[in-house]
């Protein structure tokens, strides 16, 4: 047995730009202090930091990324939120109000738009992960699990940039140190194409063509045994 390491903790999904936050403010025994550094839980339709994308049924109050990666947080006002973890962001937030709040707060992070798309040789579709992390092969059972002609050695994730653009990455899913792969760990808006086996594309090619000699052959034997019938 081998114990191959992971690369988990140095692959944190970091929030960027249109990420739709779930952020709540509490504090023990006193939560009418809160009250002020928390979105409603039904935002009016002029709250800029609100997405009616995201059902309010979390019970979070939800704040949306803008393009330069700020927030717009109650009573605290513009903060920078770009390139923070999970983990970060909720540390920061609490230094933040404890120059405002003497009593300790309980500050709850959560990105509500973590969301995956899987195409190729998989069941296709768009998938939204409810923690903050998600593997390829946890992916992959999502949808469905690999086609049996999908290729196991060339699983390309296409990972968006900061510019719109994308960059790719091919895993070989067969090998074992397959968990090494800092693509292995996947991030949101994160595509996962699993390319067609040689053979795959080659039958799509054919048949077309063997469907039509078939076609052709059989319109001919037709007429020819219309004409020597006449």
């Amino acid at each position: 047995m081998v114990d191959i390491p992971s690369l988990r903790n140095k692959n944190f999904v970091r929030f960027q730009p249109d990420d739709i936050l779930g952020i709540t403010v509490n504090v023990p025994g006193e939560q009418s202090i809160a009250i002020d550094y928390n979105l409603p839980l039904i935002p009016s339709a002029t709250t800029e930091n609100s997405s009616d994308q995201i059902s309010q049924g979390v019970g979070r109050q939800t704040f949306l990324v803008r393009k330069d990666g700020t927030i717009d947080f109650p009573v605290i006002g513009i903060i920078k939120v770009e390139g923070y973890t999970q983990e970060e962001l909720e540390k920061y937030l609490k230094k933040l109000l404890s120059e405002k709040i003497m009593i300790p707060t309980i500050v709850t992070v959560r990105l509500l738009n973590f969301t995956i798309w899987l195409t190729g040789e998989v069941g296709n579709g768009q998938f939204t992960v409810n923690r903050d992390h998600i593997n390829l092969l946890e992916a992959l059972a999502l949808g469905g699990g690999m086609g049996s002609y999908g290729r196991r050695d060339d699983v390309r994730i296409y990972r968006p940039t900061r510019d719109g653009g994308y960059t790719m990455a091919s895993v070989d899913m067969s090998r074992e140190d397959v968990i090494q792969s800092p693509y292995f760990y996947l991030h949101q808006n994160d595509i996962v194409y699993i390319v067609p086996s040689r053979s795959r594309t080659q039958s799509t090619d054919i048949s077309p063509r063997y469907g039509f000699v078939i076609g052709s052959i059989t319109l001919a034997i037709s007429f020819y045994l219309l004409a020597k019938s006449l």
